[in-house]
């Protein structure tokens, strides 16, 4: 049977392999994003990525590469905008996101940011995104200036420390007053934007 002459099925599967390829690569992404936020870099294999995302290790690494390029893929650390408050109250916005994010289970990205660091195999391009995600836009809205780079990396350190406390040690307690933190740790916040 030639070509034109085969039937029409026969045609219909090398059809929906690029489909089926970007189901694949979409779903290793995923698995890998997941993975790596989970555990960082060094407890995540690509058997653990095969496995969640529900494909062969072999298929991962034709679709996806190796584990290090599936890092350098997915390890992004997005973060938020800065609450839209005046300077005054800056501080006890960004704690009140903090607490209300753990409160509600969601991911906190200056937590991710901390784990992708620690595991990375290129730490400083984790290092990278996270001056340009957090310390970046906190020194340009504190003014710009050498002072303000200053401030606005304080003001990040004190977050992750919150972050850090809170998601691994659960301090301050579950059972603390939130308005009580916010306006405590919020000042100390604020007092390192308005130094």
């Amino acid at each position: 049977m030639t070509r034109d002459t085969a039937p029409a099925q026969a045609s219909e599967p090398v059809a929906a392999y690029p489909a089926r390829r970007e189901s694949s690569r979409r779903a290793i992404l995923a698995a890998a994003t997941e993975l790596f936020a989970e555990r960082g870099y060094d407890q995540v294999t690509i058997r653990d990525i095969a496995a969640r995302a529900h494909l062969s290790p072999a298929m991962v690494m034709k679709c996806g590469g190796s584990k290090r390029d599936l890092f350098l893929k997915v390890a992004k650390i997005v973060p938020p905008p800065l609450p839209d408050a005046p300077p005054s109250e800056l501080g006890a916005r960004l704690v009140e996101e903090i607490l209300s994010r753990s409160r509600q289970q969601a991911v906190e990205p200056l937590a991710r940011a901390l784990t992708l660091r620690l595991s990375a195999p290129d730490p400083e391009s984790v290092r990278d995104q996270f001056i340009a995600g957090y310390v970046d836009p906190l020194a340009e809205r504190l003014g710009g200036d050498a002072d303000a780079r200053l401030r606005a990396e304080l003001v990040a350190a004190a977050l992750v420390g919150l972050v850090a406390a809170a998601r691994i040690f659960d301090v301050p307690a579950t059972g603390t007053a939130q308005d009580e933190v916010i306006r405590r740790y919020g000042a100390v916040v604020q007092q390192l934007i308005d130094a």
